[in-house]
C-alpha cells in the first residue's frame, strides 16, 4: 500500500510537471519528456560520462576520509570528557560554518585541482559524521558497560561486543548524512573551478532551454539516492541484526 501511494504521488507530480512545462515552455521549465531526452544524450556522450566520473571519484574519496576521521573522533569525544571538552567547541564552530566562505583559502592551500574538490568534500561532511557518532557514543547505556566489566571483558571485547553494536545505527546515520553533504559539496566545489558536474551546470545555465540543467539536477539526485541505498544495503550485510530489529518495529 505504501509503495502504491508513493508511485501514485510520483506519477501525479510528473503529470503536473509535464503540463506546467508545456505551458511555460523550455526556457522557463522544461517538461519531463525533454529532461529524459537530455539524460539519454548525457549517457550517450563519452565526454559527459567522463566528466560525471570526475565528480563521483573525489566525492567518494572525500566521503571515505570523512568517515575515517569522523567516526573514531566522534566515538572518542563521546566516551572521554577530556577530549569532549577540548574538541566540542571546534566541532560546533565548523558545523555551522559555510564551506563556501572558506573556499578561497582552500584554493590558496590546495590549488584548483582534484585535491581541492576532495578538501571541500571533507570539510563539508566530516563534522556531521563526528556529531552523529558523538551523539551515539554519549547515549551508550552505562549498565551495558558495567555488565561487560563484571564478566571480566577486556577493552577490545567490550568495544566489539557492546560499544560497536550500540554505535552502529549512529554510524550509519552519520555516514548517510555525510554522503548527502559530500555529493552536494562536490558540485559546489566544481562550480567554483568549472569542472565536472559543476562545469556542466554552469554551461547548462547559459543555454536557452532548461532541459539540460534539469537533467543534470535529476542526475545528481539519482546519484545521491543510489549511493544512499547502496550504503544501506552494505550496512545490512555488515550488521544483519539491525535489519531484524527494524523489522520487529
Amino acid at each position: 500500500m505504501t509503495l502504491l501511494l508513493r508511485l501514485t504521488g510520483l506519477v501525479l507530480f510528473l503529470l503536473a510537471w509535464e503540463l506546467a512545462g508545456r505551458t511555460l515552455g523550455d526556457a522557463l521549465l522544461a517538461p519531463p519528456s525533454a529532461v529524459v531526452s537530455e539524460l539519454v544524450t548525457l549517457a550517450a556522450e563519452p565526454q559527459s560520462r567522463a566528466t560525471i566520473w570526475q565528480s563521483i571519484a573525489p566525492a567518494l574519496v572525500g566521503f571515505g576520509i570523512s568517515c575515517a576521521i569522523g567516526m573514531p573522533l566522534g566515538a572518542v569525544m563521546g566516551r572521554s570528557r577530556v577530549w569532549d571538552a577540548l574538541l566540542h567547541p571546534w566541532m560546533s564552530l565548523f558545523v555551522v560554518t559555510s564551506v563556501a566562505a572558506i573556499v578561497p583559502i582552500l584554493i590558496l592551500l590546495l590549488g584548483t585541482g582534484w585535491w581541492f574538490v576532495v578538501g571541500v568534500v571533507v570539510l563539508s561532511s566530516v563534522w556531521y559524521v563526528v556529531l552523529t557518532t558523538y551523539q551515539g557514543a554519549v547515549r551508550i547505556d552505562r549498565r551495558m558497560l558495567d555488565v561487560g566489566r563484571s564478566f571480566g571483558a577486556s577493552r577490545v571485547r567490550m568495544f566489539t561486543a557492546i560499544v560497536l553494536p550500540a554505535l552502529f545505527p549512529y554510524l550509519l546515520a552519520g555516514a548517510r548524512i555525510g554522503l548527502v553533504h559530500a555529493i552536494r559539496s562536490v558540485v559546489l566545489a566544481q562550480l567554483f573551478i568549472l569542472t565536472g558536474i559543476g562545469g556542466l551546470l554552469q554551461e547548462a545555465g547559459m543555454e536557452i532551454s532548461t532541459a539540460r540543467l534539469l537533467a543534470l539536477l535529476v542526475l545528481i539526485m539519482g546519484i545521491g539516492l543510489v549511493a544512499s541505498h547502496g550504503l544501506g544495503q552494505l550496512a545490512g550485510w555488515l550488521a544483519p541484526w539491525q535489519k531484524a530489529v527494524g523489522e520487529r518495529r
